[in-house]
């Protein structure tokens, strides 16, 4: 008898339908670095605004750092910090659970924009990393959280599980979550290092050849063998620590989705994104994020490559093509377009704009993002409505 009820469980069971959890959605969104309204009566009419400029989703900026511009509508209480109330971190306003509800009202799904890695804590300075200084061979601080330490974890674990308490949709990490090719070498680092490959980091092994120009810093020529091996690993623990974020934010919201931020190389020169970054497209896309963002920020990428601005255009084709392939499902993927010229911060024309859309949507359907966005009528293109397919 029992091993009859046995064998009808498992019938019952194989046959079951499978219960397969639905892609995040495609989205069409809206990068908030700043706005300039006056109070949120005047935030309401730019959230209003925007979704009649065919954009589903705001990600607000839910950080301050010291360089950062105040929001208009807010007082602020500190120099850095966030814009909603923890023990965490310092607050600059409680400002967030407000922007949330006029997003909400106006119709958007809203993501919060969070920094990892340079979030302005007051304990920055003693929990920073190390890095290699290749000048003198000397171990010295950097200006950003030491990844490994426990202690910068569970405080970052503490701020997304604040975040997470506001009804968002979802959050974006910062691109500050990576490493430099020599950051790495905190005491916390080097002991996780040797505890797991029982030998300590070696920067000889790791910059073999190196070379200085008049007057120039000294640089690396080639990696070894053992570097690209260290760097697989600091991503893994970059990853590792997305996730945990992402772990608890769900504890707060088990719907919320999380993005994970990274630079147009880790498409472009996927060597070039390990070594700079610790970062590579499909250790990340295997890692478990609900949407993978890459910066395919056109104008920056013709000026850092020497190449025409249409030539860069078409690369924002190309990697969201080559995204796409790595990737199981159209949605993860989320191509952000920039708006302006970095350089001296003039809005792109319209019809510059629609290119960019036009050339990441060659390659299908994909998520797209527009920063940072401008309050101008005419700051973004006509975006083309998400059809039935794409939002399955």
């Amino acid at each position: 008898m029992i091993r009859r009820i046995g064998l009808a469980l498992l019938l019952a069971l194989m046959l079951a339908p499978l219960q397969v959890k639905a892609a995040p959605p495609p989205l069409r969104a809206a990068q908030v670095g700043y706005l300039p309204c006056r109070n949120y009566a005047e935030v309401a009419q730019e959230f209003a605004r925007m979704r009649r400029q065919g954009i589903d989703t705001v990600i607000i900026r839910a950080f301050h750092r010291p360089n950062d511009r105040y929001y208009a509508f807010v007082e602020p209480r500190a120099k850095a910090g966030v814009y909603f109330p923890t023990k965490a971190a310092p607050v600059v306003a409680d400002a967030f659970g407000p922007l949330v509800t006029q997003a909400r009202a106006a119709g958007l799904r809203v993501f919060a924009w969070m920094t990892t890695l340079t979030t302005p804590l007051e304990e920055a300075p003693q929990w920073s990393g190390r890095r290699y200084d290749l000048d003198n061979g000397g171990i010295v601080p950097v200006n950003a959280l030491d990844p490994f330490r426990p202690e910068v974890r569970q405080r970052l674990k503490d701020l997304f599980q604040d975040l997470s308490r506001y009804p968002i949709d979802g959050i974006l990490l910062q691109d500050d979550l990576v490493l430099r090719h020599t950051e790495g070498f905190s005491a916390a680092a080097m002991g996780a290092y040797l505890r797991e490959y029982g030998r300590l980091p070696d920067p000889a092994a790791f910059y073999p050849e190196r070379f200085q120009a008049p007057g120039k810093p000294v640089r690396v020529r080639r990696y070894g063998a053992e570097f690209w091996e260290w760097s697989r690993w600091r991503g893994r623990h970059l990853y590792r620590l997305g996730m945990e974020l992402r772990e608890v934010a769900r504890q707060q919201n088990p719907e919320i989705t999380v993005a994970f931020n990274m630079p147009y190389e880790v498409l472009t020169k996927p060597d070039m994104g390990l070594a700079w970054f610790a970062l590579d497209f499909q250790s990340a896309a295997q890692a478990g994020f609900d949407y993978l963002s890459v910066m395919a920020y056109h104008r920056q990428i013709a000026k850092e490559m020497g190449i025409p601005v249409s030539q860069a255009l078409e690369m924002v084709a190309q990697m969201t093509a080559k995204g796409r392939q790595k990737l199981t499902t159209a949605a993860p993927l989320l191509i952000k377009l920039q708006t302006l010229d970095f350089d001296d911060h003039q809005p792109l024309e319209g019809t510059e704009l629609q290119q960019a859309a036009r050339s990441a949507l060659e390659a299908g359907p994909v998520s797209l993002a527009f920063f940072p966005y401008l309050t101008a009528p005419a700051a973004l293109p006509a975006l083309p409505e998400i059809s039935k397919e794409e939002n399955r």
